[in-house]
């Protein structure tokens, strides 16, 4: 119970719509872009660590290494041909407790994707992992100008269902997440083992594990 107080419960109007992160949440893409753009650096004789990754913003941390701004751009370059292929999904692999949360959920609430990602890779994911019957919504990098920082983003979301953005809980990995705030949606935060390292605003509510997330709204 002081959980969902946390998230503005019994004051707030009761969460029907959950909105899922996916990169980094539900799929471990994190880790696989990570170890592509650290093989990438690893070329230049830079490291790159599990808290750079995570703070600077994941895909983000390569502006942030030292190198000119040339070099981040041929990195950048390799390391997205690489990640935007079909190839890549033979190693996606669900974050624990991820398919049995969806699966549940899914009987008591509207699911939606809120991700920044492009929607052909969003495509790739959901096809690879059979997940598009739980979905009736999916927000991508395309969405609104900004992607995820614009609150448009998530009154979009809101708007598709026929709800206010206050019945909308936004679950997620990285600062990234948190702009649903502004929208005036709740936010759950699932630290990974890169984002653990972030300060997150002392409105989300942090958790270790989606087991966690299922306890709590598990009705």
């Amino acid at each position: 119970m002081e959980l969902l107080t946390k998230l503005g419960e019994p004051n707030f109007p009761r969460i029907k719509i959950i909105i899922f992160d996916i990169d980094g949440t539900l799929l471990n893409t994190d880790e696989l872009y990570f170890q592509l753009l650290k093989s990438e650096l690893k070329k230049y004789n830079i490291s790159l660590t599990e808290a750079q990754y995570g703070t600077f913003g994941l895909d983000d941390a390569v502006f942030h290494v030292g190198l000119d701004s040339s070099a981040v751009q041929k990195v950048r370059d390799r390391v997205l041909r690489s990640y935007y292929n079909d190839q890549i999904v033979k190693k996606l692999r669900f974050k624990k407790g991820a398919y049995k949360i969806i699966h549940e959920l899914s009987k008591s609430y509207q699911l939606a994707i809120g991700s920044g990602e492009r929607m052909d890779q969003i495509k790739r994911y959901l096809n690879h992992k059979n997940l598009w019957e739980y979905f009736k919504f999916i927000g991508h990098g395309g969405l609104v100008l900004g992607r995820k920082s614009n609150p448009q983003y998530f009154y979009t979301i809101a708007r598709f269902f026929k709800a206010k953005p206050e019945e909308c809980l936004m679950v997620g990995d990285s600062i990234y997440d948190t702009s649903a705030l502004e929208a005036g949606c709740r936010v759950i935060i699932i630290q990974s083992k890169f984002t653990k390292y972030c300060t997150f605003n002392n409105k989300c509510l942090i958790l270790d594990d989606l087991e966690e997330l299922r306890k709590i709204l598990k009705r």
